[in-house]
C-alpha cells in the first residue's frame, strides 16, 4: 500500500483535483474521479495525500487555497475565485450566474436587490463582470445499502458592474446570506499612455499585447481604414506609434481608454501620422498638414476581415468558369457589421438573385455601392433611408450564390463597376487661415508629449 502513495504520486494527484475546483470542472466525470478514489483507498488515505498537497501548495503560492476537510463519514472542499466575465451578445445577468452554477433563490435575491440602484437588463455586449464566489463540494457516505451523496453549491459573495467610468454597482453578502446593494460614485484621474514598437504579428494584436485597449486598437485601425489596406499594406517590421487617453481609479487600476490624441503607422519607411484636433466644438482627425483623414469612401467596409477575392476575371466558384468580378469579397464570420462605405441614399434594400440580400447606397450623382450575400437587414433601414458613413446597413452573411459567409463589395462610378482599391478618395476637409494655425499648436503640443512621456510598449 504504501509504495503506491509516494509523496510525489499524491502531490500530482491533488494537483488534479485542484484544476478541477480551479476551472469548475464539476461533471459526472470529474465528480466520479474524487468519489472512486475516496471509494477504493479509504479517507485515511485521502487525508494522507491532502497534507502532501497541501504542503506543496504552500510552498508555491498562498493566493487562492483550497480548504478540504474530511471526517469519518465524508470530505467537503470549497475554494474562492474571482472571474471578470465580459457580456457577450444576448446575456442576461439571470443567465450567467445560473450558467454559473448559483441557486435560483440566491440569483433572484441578487436581481431584486440590483433592481433598487439598476437595471440588470442595462447590462450589453462586452460590458465586465466582476464575479466574487465560493465553490463548496460535499461527499458524504451513506449506511450501507444507501447511496453515497454530493453536493456542490456556488455562493456569491460580491458582484461588480461598471455601468460608466465613473460609477460601480455592487452586490455583497453579508454574514446572514442576506444581499445588500451600493452604487458608489469612483474618482477617477486621467493620464496620457505613449506606446510605440515594431510590428510582427499584426497591429491589433502587437497592441493588445503591448497593454493598449483592444477598443482603442480598433478605434486606431478605423482611423486609418480610409487609407490603408491592413491586409496588403502592414509588413512585420513597420513600426507604430500611439498617443492615448487613459483613465484609473484611485486604486491605480485602468477603467478604460479614452480619445487617441495622436497615431502613427510607419509603411515601409512611408509615415502616416495623424492628430486629434477640435474644430467647430467636434473632435476631427487630421494629418500633418492639416488635412481631415475622414475620406469620401472607406476603402474598407467591414472590421477584421481579409480580401479572399479581389476585382478582375476569376473563375467563379459555383459556375465553375472565368467571369468578370466586378468587386472585392471580405471573408469574415456570419453576422459581422457591415458598415457604409460613404454617407448617402439607400436605392436597393432586398434580396437579388446571385446576390442574395443586396444594398445599395448612393454616395454622389456618379458614385454608388453595393453590398452582397448578408445574412440579414437592419430593422429600421429600407430604400429611401440616409445613411452617414460608417453606420451598420446589414450583417455578413452567406446568402444567393455564395460558398460561404462573406461581404462582395461593389463600388460603381456612373452605373460602371470599378475596382474599389484604385479609387483615392477626397478628403472632407483642409484647414486654412487661423483654424490652420490652431491646429499647428494642438500638433505642437502633442508632439511634445510624444517626447516626453515614456514609451509603455511592452515587445513579446
Amino acid at each position: 500500500m504504501k509504495d503506491k502513495f509516494k509523496k510525489i504520486d499524491n502531490v500530482k494527484l491533488l494537483t488534479l483535483l485542484n484544476h478541477i475546483l480551479e476551472h469548475r470542472l464539476f461533471k459526472p466525470v470529474a465528480i466520479s474521479i474524487i468519489v472512486t478514489f475516496i471509494l477504493i483507498n479509504s479517507l485515511t488515505v485521502a487525508y494522507k495525500i491532502a497534507s502532501s498537497y497541501r504542503e506543496s501548495v504552500e510552498m508555491k503560492n498562498k493566493l487562492t487555497p483550497i480548504k478540504i476537510n474530511i471526517s469519518e463519514s465524508g470530505f467537503d472542499m470549497d475554494e474562492e475565485q474571482v472571474i471578470d466575465y465580459q457580456v457577450k451578445s444576448g446575456d442576461t445577468l439571470l443567465r450567467i450566474l445560473l450558467d454559473l452554477g448559483v441557486v435560483e433563490s440566491d440569483v433572484l435575491a441578487i436581481l431584486n436587490e440590483m433592481t433598487k440602484v439598476y437595471n440588470p437588463k442595462s447590462i450589453s455586449n462586452k460590458d465586465i463582470i466582476t464575479i466574487n464566489h465560493k465553490i463548496k463540494v460535499g461527499y458524504s457516505r451513506k449506511n450501507e445499502g444507501s447511496d453515497d451523496n454530493i453536493d456542490r453549491e456556488v455562493i456569491i459573495n460580491s458582484l461588480s458592474i461598471f455601468p460608466s467610468v465613473e460609477k460601480q454597482i455592487t452586490i455583497s453578502r453579508d454574514s446572514n446570506g442576506a444581499y445588500k446593494a451600493k452604487e458608489t460614485i469612483l474618482k477617477i484621474t486621467k493620464s496620457i499612455s505613449r506606446y510605440s514598437g515594431t510590428l510582427n504579428n499584426g497591429l491589433y494584436v502587437d497592441g493588445v499585447r503591448s497593454g493598449i485597449s483592444p477598443t482603442a486598437m480598433m478605434n486606431m485601425i478605423n482611423l486609418y481604414s480610409y487609407d490603408v489596406d491592413f491586409q496588403r499594406d502592414v509588413k512585420d517590421g513597420d513600426k507604430f506609434e500611439i498617443l492615448v487617453e487613459s483613465f484609473y481609479t484611485e486604486g491605480g487600476k485602468k477603467v478604460r481608454d479614452g480619445d487617441i490624441l495622436f497615431s502613427s503607422l510607419v509603411l515601409q519607411k512611408r509615415p502616416i501620422d495623424i492628430y486629434l484636433h477640435m474644430i467647430d466644438g467636434r473632435k476631427e482627425y487630421f494629418d500633418s498638414k492639416g488635412n481631415s483623414t475622414r475620406k469620401s469612401l472607406l476603402r474598407t467596409p467591414i472590421n477584421g476581415a481579409r480580401v479572399s477575392s479581389s476585382f478582375g476575371m476569376r473563375r467563379h466558384p459555383v459556375l465553375g468558369y472565368s467571369k468578370m468580378h466586378k468587386g472585392i469579397d471580405f471573408a469574415a464570420a456570419s453576422g459581422t457589421p457591415i458598415l457604409a462605405a460613404g454617407s448617402g441614399t439607400i436605392t436597393y434594400y432586398s434580396p437579388k438573385g446571385g446576390y442574395g440580400n443586396f444594398v445599395q447606397i448612393k454616395h454622389t450623382p456618379e458614385y454608388s455601392t453595393a453590398y452582397g450575400h448578408a445574412s440579414r437587414f437592419v430593422k429600421k433601414l429600407k430604400v429611401g433611408s440616409k445613411v452617414k458613413q460608417g453606420d451598420v446597413v446589414a450583417y455578413v452573411g452567406s446568402t444567393g450564390r455564395s460558398t460561404g459567409p462573406h461581404l462582395h463589395f461593389e463600388l460603381m462610378f456612373k452605373g460602371q463597376a470599378v475596382n474599389p482599391s484604385k479609387v483615392k478618395a477626397t478628403s472632407g476637409l483642409r484647414l486654412a487661415g487661423k483654424a490652420l494655425k490652431g491646429f499647428e499648436e494642438v500638433k505642437n503640443r502633442i508632439d511634445k508629449y510624444r517626447k516626453n512621456i515614456p514609451n509603455q510598449f511592452k515587445a513579446q
